[in-house]
């Protein structure tokens, strides 16, 4: 190797590591960009009711005897198994990518007025709502909030996907 070629690797180790320094380590909003973090840290057996609500169109689904059933609308059903699907992809999520620290903007995500909101219940313990708001520029993911913190996550869309399966099984419009 020449000097003039280890001279240039080393001004460019130099000007990225000033990139770092001055761009991304200085600036909180770099940050939550890089930062991921467990979306719901809930166990999938310990979640026994979920309400779904779009607009005004709520469906409540309760398990009982370790069988999902739909409670409301009265007179509707659905597969068992897409609501065991719709959980499973709620709890089960990996680490997801933080998109904001704190809620300052959440007009910005679809998040104001949320398109849907998921709502897991656990015996004896608070239930935990998650907000649905818009898709990511890319289409390839939905920012989202859990009512127990300020953050904004971006997860995949399985959980939009089933919640659109449940509300087609029980012939709800999805406004």
């Amino acid at each position: 190797m020449t000097w003039r070629r280890a001279a240039l690797y080393w001004a460019v180790f130099l000007a990225l590591t000033g990139y770092y320094v001055v761009a991304v380590r200085e600036s909180p909003q770099a940050i939550a960009h890089l930062t991921r973090a467990a979306f719901l840290s809930i166990a999938e057996g310990d979640v026994d009711g979920l309400d779904v609500q779009r607009g005004n169109n709520v469906v409540r689904c309760r398990r009982t005897n370790g069988r999902w059933e739909v409670t409301a609308p009265a007179g509707r059903n659905a597969s068992a198994d897409l609501i065991e699907a719709l959980v499973a992809n709620m709890t089960q999520l990996p680490d997801v990518e933080v998109v904001a620290e704190d809620s300052s903007a959440l007009g910005d995500f679809g998040l104001q007025a949320p398109q849907s909101e998921i709502t897991l219940q656990r015996s004896g313990r608070p239930p935990v709502s998650v907000r649905l708001g818009s898709h990511n520029p890319a289409g390839t993911a939905v920012y989202a909030q859990r009512s127990d913190s300020p953050r904004v996550f971006l997860i995949g869309l399985n959980v939009r996907y089933y919640e659109d399966l449940l509300f087609d099984a029980l012939g709800e419009k999805a406004s």
